[in-house]
């Protein structure tokens, strides 16, 4: 079973601002403080089209993820655009897309996650939801929405 994971968060900053940001493998890693401990990513802390990265995860200091893949497909920054995807031990797909748009006098920063990890789908989609909205919460959005559904 396959499962999608929208995350639409409302910002104040500047849509390109916010956009530079998220190609920092840093702003991630701080996002994550007290949760997750990453190991292996690439000491350009940016990411970069085409760039497949593995890395080793630690949850809350007891789940680990060891060689988990990133493969940066797709980074366009005239629409803010990020694609990824990635994959790795029991999770067969993880793909996100993440878009950072104008609207208004705010900004609109939506992740999509597809996630297939068999029989832990559901589970991780959930997990997805509550990780990518403490991103959020970590970044200061004025507002975060959270869906998840069966694709």
């Amino acid at each position: 079973m396959v499962m999608i994971v929208e995350i639409t968060a409302r910002y104040s900053e500047d849509a390109d601002a916010l956009f530079r940001s998220a190609l920092h493998f840093s702003e991630m890693t701080e996002a994550m403080a007290g949760i997750a401990v990453y190991s292996g990513l690439p000491a350009s802390d940016t990411a970069f089209e085409g760039d497949t990265i593995i890395v080793d995860v630690v949850f809350w200091r007891v789940f680990k993820q060891k060689g988990h893949r990133m493969f940066i497909e797709r980074i366009d920054p005239e629409q803010r655009v990020i694609q990824s995807r990635e994959s790795g031990n029991e999770i067969k797909q993880w793909d996100h897309n993440l878009t950072i748009q104008p609207d208004g006098m705010l900004t609109v920063w939506r992740d999509v996650i597809v996630i297939d990890a068999g029989w832990r789908t559901q589970i991780m989609a959930r997990f997805a939801a509550l990780i990518y909205a403490r991103r959020h919460r970590h970044r200061c959005a004025i507002s975060i929405m959270r869906r998840i559904s069966r694709a």
